[in-house]
C-alpha cells in the first residue's frame, strides 16, 4: 500500500508538448486551484447551512479569506501567458526552431476539447435529468458551451458548469497569442521590448478602466482580462533573457509573503485603478519569489503539490457541479455557531475528496489526451476495428 501511494504523483504527472516540464509552473497551477475550490465551496455553504452563526459572515476573517479565491483565475490567466509565450519568444530571442502554427492550434484542440466535450456533456445531461429541464430548450447553452462561446452569445455563466466562463477567456487568448507574441517579440532590443510591452499593459488597464471594461458583457472576454496575460508574456521574456541573472535567496521566500498578502488585501470586486494596479505587480513579484524563493520554492515543487497542480484542469471542471453535490449531504454538520470552525470542517471533507475524484478522472479523461499521437493511435485502433 506505501508502495502504491509513493508512486500516485508520478502517475499523475502530466505529459508535456516538448518533453519539458517547468516544476514550478505545475507548483503555481496548485497555487491557483486552491483558492477556487476554497471560495467556490464557502458560497455554497454560506448559502445551504443551517447555523445561525454568533456574529455577522461578512465582519469574518474567513469569510473575508475564502472570497479572495477569484485570485487563482488571475494565476491561471498568467501561468497560460506565461507557457504559450515560452515557444514563440524562443524562437525570437534564442533563436529556436520555429512554432508551427497549425500545430499549435491542433494541439490546443486535441489537448483540451475532449476532456472539456466528455465533461459538459456529463454535465449538461445531469442538469436536464435533475432539473427535468427541457432537453430543446438547454441545447443551444451546450452547444454554446462546448465551443467555447456561450458567455459570448448569452452574456452569462453555463447553466451547467458556470466557471466554465474562464476557460472560454482561455480560447480567446490562445487565437491571439500568436500575433501578440510576433508583435512583442519581434522587437529585438530588450529595454525597448520591455517598454513598449509594459506601455501596452498601462494602456490596457486604463481603457478598461475608463471604459468600464472589466464590467459585463466585456468581463466575460478577453477585453476585460487581456493584460494578466500579457504580465505572463513579461515573465517569459525574463525567464529566457535575464533568469540566471537573479539568484535564488530567502529574501525571496519573505517577498513571495508579501506579495501574497497584498494580491489578497488589495484586490476587490470595486475596481478602483490603483488596486487593479497594485494587484499586478503583487501578481509579478509573487512569481518572481516562487521561482527564485528558497523554501517557496521547495514547496511549489515538491511532487505532490505539482501532481495536484498538474491535473488542474480536471479538477477545475468538476469541482463547482460537485461541490453542489456535496454540501446537500453535509450541509446539516452542525459542531458550534462558529463560522469559521463550520467552514473549515466543511473544507476539511470536500477538498481530499474533490482531490481523489479529480485524480481518478485525470487519469481517465485528460492524461490520455495529453499525448500528442493520440489522434494517431485512435484512428489506427478504429481502422483495425473495422478490418476485423
Amino acid at each position: 500500500m506505501n508502495q502504491f501511494i509513493q508512486s500516485i504523483p508520478a502517475r499523475l504527472t502530466r505529459v508535456t508538448s516538448g518533453g519539458k516540464l517547468i516544476k514550478e509552473i505545475d507548483g503555481l497551477r496548485f497555487v491557483a486551484i486552491v483558492p477556487v475550490l476554497i471560495q467556490h465551496l464557502a458560497e455554497r455553504f454560506e448559502r445551504n447551512t443551517p447555523v445561525s452563526f454568533n456574529a455577522p459572515i461578512e465582519s469574518n476573517l474567513s469569510n473575508f479569506l475564502a472570497h479572495r479565491g477569484f485570485l487563482g483565475v488571475y494565476i491561471f490567466f498568467v501561468i497560460s501567458g506565461f507557457v504559450l509565450a515560452l515557444p514563440f519568444a524562443s524562437h525570437r530571442l534564442r533563436d529556436s526552431h520555429k512554432v508551427n502554427i497549425g500545430t499549435y492550434f491542433w494541439r490546443r484542440l486535441t489537448r483540451l476539447e475532449p476532456p472539456y466535450i466528455i465533461w459538459m456533456t456529463i454535465f449538461f445531461i445531469v442538469f436536464i435529468i435533475q432539473k427535468n429541464q427541457s432537453f430543446m430548450e438547454y441545447l443551444p447553452h451546450y452547444l454554446a458551451n462546448i465551443t467555447y462561446t456561450h458567455a459570448i452569445i448569452y452574456n452569462t455563466w453555463s447553466p451547467f458548469n458556470p466557471p466554465t466562463w474562464t476557460l472560454e477567456i482561455e480560447v480567446q487568448f490562445y487565437i491571439l497569442a500568436p500575433v501578440l507574441a510576433y508583435l512583442f517579440f519581434f522587437v529585438k532590443n530588450k529595454i525597448l521590448r520591455r517598454s513598449l510591452h509594459l506601455l501596452l499593459m498601462a494602456s490596457l488597464v486604463l481603457a478598461q478602466q475608463y471604459l468600464q471594461l472589466y464590467l459585463n458583457p466585456y468581463s466575460f472576454s478577453i477585453l476585460g482580462h487581456l493584460h494578466y496575460f500579457l504580465l505572463g508574456f513579461i515573465l517569459a521574456d525574463i525567464y529566457l533573457t535575464d533568469w540566471k541573472l537573479i539568484s535564488k535567496s530567502t529574501w525571496y521566500d519573505l517577498l513571495a509573503l508579501i506579495s501574497l498578502a497584498s494580491l489578497i488585501y488589495f484586490w476587490s470586486w470595486n475596481y478602483e485603478l490603483m488596486s487593479r494596479i497594485a494587484v499586478l505587480v503583487s501578481l509579478f513579484l509573487f512569481f518572481i519569489s516562487v521561482f527564485k524563493g528558497d523554501y517557496v520554492n521547495r514547496f511549489i515543487t515538491n511532487r505532490w503539490i505539482m501532481s495536484i497542480g498538474g491535473m488542474c484542469y480536471t479538477i477545475y471542471l468538476i469541482h463547482l457541479p460537485f461541490s453542489e453535490f456535496f454540501i446537500r449531504l453535509t450541509r446539516n454538520l452542525v459542531f458550534t455557531q462558529d463560522y469559521t470552525i463550520n467552514l473549515i470542517i466543511q473544507l476539511v471533507l470536500f477538498i481530499p475528496v474533490t482531490l481523489i475524484l479529480s485524480g481518478f478522472f485525470f487519469l481517465l479523461f485528460e492524461k490520455p489526451f495529453m499525448d500528442k499521437g493520440w489522434p494517431q493511435v485512435f484512428s489506427r485502433k478504429i481502422s483495425a476495428m473495422f478490418k476485423n
